[in-house]
């Protein structure tokens, strides 16, 4: 036989248990809030980069019409 099953298994106390549960479901409570945070990140980056080509766009239509404007016009 081994020697490891010779051995009492070690019990242990509820008081550790539960410090370690509660240190477990502080991290995936922090865990979650920096996931959180990194989703609002990305959704600001886009509504940003959406409003920028929106821009772009309401820029090229104004240009686009005073080109036909000078074209009809001349």
């Amino acid at each position: 036989m081994p020697v490891t099953s010779l051995r009492k298994t070690c019990v242990r106390p509820s008081e550790v248990a539960e410090i370690k549960s509660k240190s477990k479901s502080k991290i995936k409570i922090k865990i979650k809030i920096k996931i959180k945070i990194k989703i609002k990140i990305k959704i600001k980056i886009k509504s940003k980069s959406k409003i920028k080509i929106k821009s772009k766009i309401k820029i090229n239509s104004q240009t686009d019409s005073s080109d036909r404007y000078l074209q009809v016009g001349g």
